[in-house]
C-alpha cells in the first residue's frame, strides 16, 4: 500500500462553540487553498465545544479534513496541539487562523509566497471591522510588550501566521501547559529567528459571539505578564 504524501501545508483551526460559522469558514478556506496547494490538510482542534460544532464537523465528508477533540484548555494551548499534530503528519508548513470568519483568505497568497523570506510570517491587522475596543486591546498589548520585552512585533496575538511545521512543534514544547495566551509566547520565542509582517484586513465575526469579552482582557493581560516570566529564560537562549 502506498502511503499518502506528506502535506505541504496544514491549516490549523482551533474552535470552541462556533456552530454558526465553522462550516462557512472551512469552506471558504478550502476553496482558497485548493488552487495553489496540491497537498493540504485542514486540522480542526475542537476545544471541548458544548454546542453543535462537533455535529457540524461530523457532517463534512472531506478527505483533507482532520478533527481533534479534547477537553477545554483554551485557544492558545489548542493551537500548540495543532502545531504538534501537524509536524507528526510530516507537514512542511503550518498556517493558523481562527474559526469565527474574521481571517480573510485573500491575504493568504501573499503570506505563502513570502515563506522563504523569513522563518515566521504574520499578518498585521492594519484595517479591521471588529470595533474600537479590540483595536485598543491590540495597541495596548503591542506597547506593553515593546516596553517590557523589547519586541519588534506589532501584533503578537494575530491569528494569521505561517511557520515551518517542525520548528513550530519544537517551539510549542518550550511553552508550559499553564501558559494561556500561548500564541503570544510562540511569537516572542520565534522572534530572534526572523519574521515578516504583512498587512491584512481583519473582518468582523461572521456569527456567534466571542468566547472572551473585551472587558475581560485586563484580567488576561495580568495573567499574560505573569506567564511571560516562565519563558523569559527561553527567549534569552
Amino acid at each position: 500500500m502506498t502511503s499518502a504524501p506528506s502535506p505541504e501545508l496544514v491549516l490549523i483551526v482551533p474552535v470552541y462553540n462556533e456552530e454558526e460559522t465553522i462550516i462557512p469558514v472551512l469552506t471558504e478556506w478550502r476553496q482558497a487553498l485548493a488552487p495553489s496547494i496540491s497537498q493540504f490538510v485542514i486540522l480542526v482542534i475542537d476545544d471541548g465545544s458544548t454546542d453543535g460544532t462537533s455535529a457540524k464537523l461530523a457532517s463534512l465528508d472531506w478527505p483533507e479534513l482532520r478533527v481533534h477533540t479534547h477537553t477545554n484548555r483554551g485557544h492558545g494551548q489548542s493551537c500548540l496541539v495543532g502545531y504538534r499534530q501537524a509536524a507528526a503528519l510530516g507537514a512542511s508548513h503550518v498556517f493558523q487562523i481562527d474559526s469565527d470568519g474574521q481571517c480573510d483568505p485573500a491575504g493568504f497568497p501573499d503570506a505563502w509566497s513570502n515563506r522563504s523570506r523569513a522563518t515566521a510570517i504574520y499578518g498585521r491587522r492594519t484595517t479591521r471591522d471588529d470595533g474600537w475596543a479590540r483595536k485598543l486591546v491590540t495597541r495596548v498589548l503591542r506597547l506593553s510588550l515593546r516596553w517590557m520585552h523589547s519586541t519588534r512585533l506589532n501584533d503578537t496575538n494575530v491569528p494569521f501566521r505561517l511557520y515551518p511545521a517542525t520548528l513550530a512543534a519544537k517551539t510549542a514544547d518550550r511553552i508550559p501547559p499553564s501558559f494561556e495566551l500561548a500564541n503570544i509566547a510562540m511569537a516572542l520565542l520565534l522572534e530572534p529567528q526572523g519574521f515578516i509582517e504583512l498587512p491584512i484586513h481583519f473582518r468582523d465575526r461572521a456569527g456567534g459571539h466571542a468566547s472572551v469579552r473585551w472587558t475581560g482582557f485586563a484580567q488576561k493581560a495580568l495573567r499574560l505578564f505573569r506567564d511571560l516570566k516562565t519563558i523569559r529564560h527561553e527567549r534569552d537562549l
